[in-house]
């Protein structure tokens, strides 16, 4: 057998504003403009970068990527007014996710930053600026799940909308 493929989707919750944007489309009308939360995500394994763009693409965010905290810095600068929320790797050559969560803070200390660790005392001994620490191996949607309480308090104007910042493994 050669060539075999297979994907994962996740069920998706439709409003009644998603079912009438469904029927503008099939009527033939164009449908309302939709915004979607951008994220930037910084791993310095690619493979988790394209795992992040993928995954969570299917969840409905644009996804930019950095491969460490000196890109992500330039790309937050050159976009700071379109991403939303920050999701990092610890653990990087060159800068921490602790670190990069303090410069991208003293850019926008509203931004949403969830720093993702496999190790026990980091996520224990998070720094007040960031926001959630996860620990490697959490499920996406346990993520997400963070990812849109952040989004949430930031809109209502609350920095961390009350998240616990550490965040147990499934």
């Amino acid at each position: 057998m050669s060539g075999v493929a297979f994907g994962i989707f996740r069920a998706r919750t439709f409003t009644i504003s998603s079912f009438r944007c469904c029927g503008e489309i099939l009527k033939g009308q164009s449908p309302p403009l939709m915004n979607r939360p951008t994220l930037l995500c910084v791993d310095d394994d690619p493979g988790i970068r394209e795992l992040y763009e993928a995954m969570l693409g299917t969840y409905g965010y644009e996804v930019l990527v950095a491969e460490g905290g000196h890109q992500a810095l330039d790309l937050f600068r050159s976009k700071v007014k379109e991403i939303d929320a920050v999701i990092s790797d610890y653990e990087m050559p060159g800068m921490n996710g602790a670190q990069l969560a303090a410069e991208l803070k003293s850019y926008d200390p509203d931004i949403p930053v969830i720093v993702i660790s496999g190790s026990l005392p980091i996520l224990e001994q998070t720094p007040y600026f960031v926001d959630a620490a996860v620990p490697k191996g959490a499920s996406v949607e346990k993520i997400v799940d963070n990812i849109e309480a952040l989004l949430e308090a930031r809109r209502a104007g609350h920095a961390s909308g009350g998240l616990s910042r550490k965040m147990p493994p499934d």
